[in-house]
């Protein structure tokens, strides 16, 4: 009993220190945020609205979770997709960071909700690892990408629960189909593409090329 006891006992160690403590948001929702916060001044928004029913979303980027705006983007521009960001532009930017069940940005919303797939790209810390955990309720989508992502030479696993991006209010699960991918980048992966360009290059044709 006791050997079981200790078992369980490492396994959430091993969990807790995998992905680190959740840390409690400033702000409640994006109505919470913008009655404290300058658009402009601490934060902006980017969006581009084409024809595309692929949405590509990072609404943690800038100083808020770095690179995974940028990483957004390129995706987006290579495969022709809808993009959308909400990025922190002052140093500090953690304190703009609003949980994905919570950010209801209008443009955010709005943009996703008519889209048919849907990746929403983060960073994660608590691992010295450079890996892209993979959650998301639209697990054939997501499947695709993680085969993909390894076929490319990168690390990737399943995301653990606290990471997992299965809540229905998920941004990355409101598109048409209720279902979406959600990416979480460790900063040791982030620092990787953010240094290498021939990696980072990689790493956005990958992604583009599965979301056709």
């Amino acid at each position: 009993m006791k050997k079981k006891i200790m078992i369980v006992l490492i396994t959430c160690l091993m969990i807790t220190t995998l992905v680190g403590p959740a840390m409690a948001d400033t702000y409640s929702s994006y109505n919470s945020l913008k009655t404290h916060k300058t658009i402009n001044v601490d934060y902006k928004i980017v969006t581009r609205d084409t024809a595309s029913s692929t949405a590509v979303i990072a609404i943690h980027g800038g100083t808020i979770e770095r690179e995974t705006d940028e990483i957004a983007s390129a995706v987006a521009s290579q495969g022709g997709y809808d993009f959308y960001s909400f990025i922190g532009l002052k140093s500090g930017g953690s304190t703009l960071h609003i949980t994905s069940t919570n950010f209801n940005e209008p443009t955010a919303r709005n943009l996703v909700a008519k889209s048919t797939k849907t990746l929403s790209i983060h960073g994660c810390g608590g691992t010295s690892q450079a890996i892209t955990y993979v959650g998301g309720l639209d697990t054939t989508l997501g499947n695709k990408v993680k085969s993909s992502l390894k076929a490319a030479g990168f690390k990737v696993a399943s995301a653990p629960s606290s990471l997992g991006g299965q809540a229905r209010t998920n941004i990355c699960n409101s598109n048409s189909i209720h279902k979406g991918v959600q990416l979480e980048l460790s900063s040791t992966m982030r620092t990787q593409l953010a240094n290498n360009g021939k990696s980072f290059d990689l790493y956005v044709t990958t992604l583009a090329n599965a979301l056709k």
